[in-house]
């Protein structure tokens, strides 16, 4: 069992091992530019495009003219949803679990001018100074109260402009699922997380429906079965990012293969647009334009990173804390992408009395890039 402070030397990945993220947005966006196809299509998908749920996010950055477009990802924790006793014993009420955290914070910057996607994750435990609050947090908690300050948090402490915010709920991660019938993953060993509801006992290539897919994308406690007995998975956050990266590449397959079904394809629309919000300057026509522009993107136009992290204790809680100078070197880099010179970046993430320069031995920097491992199922 390796704790989250344990040490643990990782090495960087060759380019070419590197694994695209096809997130949520750009599912969006290959169905928009399936459905587009003619004026009664287009007013069709601006209608339900239309419907998303816009919300106010006071410190967006207004988009410049011609320069990259960072979304921000977030994958909601939130219980308000629950109206069911089924759906309480799943996930807890809106009472027993107030408010809302991030378990997914990625961001996307869309470079139109080359229609290249890079994809930077964000663990959910960095410890990170929060707006407003004269003291840090983990980054998830920011969100606590809405996208606002989650942004104003990225913005500040990583120096990363945030143009447009796009949240899923739990429904909407199962709803995307079930929409397309299941998506397909490898299991090498049996899984299972008390927390998260995962418990898959079949290994080998297999469909997965909505409510599995939800528990495996959710999973931080993960066991898988070797040997005899169960193993503790162990790294939280780092592994957890892999198992979301195999979900997220499975959507997609399953969305091209289902680009014939037109009907099977409205499924998944309306299902995503109806557990989704939006920042209030993200137009349903921006979202088509978008896609009509990176239509036909492929993956070698796509690059994923992972904030370099390690782990520390804040307070007797196990916390992520940025390592640098990593952090901002891949930060810079992710603002150089797509930009004609690199933008200057602010770091301010070490808690006090952590060394600005962090042991090389002790820093996860890109997994799963780096730490391929061998329990966590893949896409098939």
């Amino acid at each position: 069992m390796r704790s989250l402070g344990g040490h643990r030397a990782v090495h960087h990945a060759t380019k070419g091992r590197r694994w695209p993220k096809r997130v949520l947005i750009a599912v969006a966006i290959l169905l928009v530019v399936v459905l587009v196809g003619g004026v009664g299509g287009w007013f069709y998908v601006n209608g339900v495009l239309g419907s998303i749920k816009r919300v106010p996010v006071a410190s967006i950055t207004p988009e410049s003219s011609g320069a990259p477009i960072d979304v921000l990802l977030v994958g909601s924790d939130s219980r308000a949803f629950v109206d069911t006793p089924g759906e309480a014993s799943s996930f807890g009420s809106a009472a027993s679990q107030s408010g809302q955290r991030s378990d997914v914070i990625i961001v996307v910057r869309l470079v139109p001018r080359t229609r290249q996607i890079e994809m930077l994750s964000i663990p959910r435990d960095t410890y990170v100074p929060i707006p407003g609050t004269a003291g840090s947090n983990r980054v998830n908690t920011a969100f606590n109260s809405g996208p606002s300050l989650l942004v104003a948090t990225i913005q500040q402490d990583f120096g990363i402009p945030i143009n447009h915010v796009v949240v899923a709920n739990f429904p909407g991660f199962e709803g995307m699922v079930n929409a397309l019938g299941g998506i397909s993953l490898d299991f090498p060993y049996p899984v299972r997380d008390l927390d998260s509801g995962l418990n898959v006992t079949t290994v080998g290539c297999q469909t997965v429906n909505g409510s599995t897919a939800l528990a495996l994308v959710r999973s931080r406690h993960l066991y898988y079965f070797k040997g005899g007995s169960w193993n503790y998975d162990g790294m939280s956050d780092w592994s957890r990012i892999q198992r979301q990266q195999a979900f997220f590449h499975a959507v997609i397959n399953k969305v091209n293969g289902e680009f014939p079904n037109l009907l099977a394809i409205n499924d998944f629309l309306r299902a995503t647009a109806d557990d989704l919000q939006v920042d209030s300057g993200f137009s349903s026509r921006e979202m088509i334009s978008l896609g009509l522009h990176f239509r036909g993107v492929d993956s070698a136009s796509l690059a994923t990173e992972v904030l370099p992290t390690y782990g520390a204790v804040v307070d007797g809680s196990d916390v992520l804390m940025t390592a640098q100078p990593y952090a901002q070197r891949m930060i810079s880099t992710f603002l150089a992408f797509g930009s004609s010179a690199a933008s200057g970046v602010s770091t301010t993430t070490s808690a006090p009395g952590v060394a600005t320069t962090t042991p090389e031995s002790q820093v996860v920097f890109d997994n799963p890039k780096d730490l391929p491992e061998p329990w966590n199922p893949k896409p098939c």
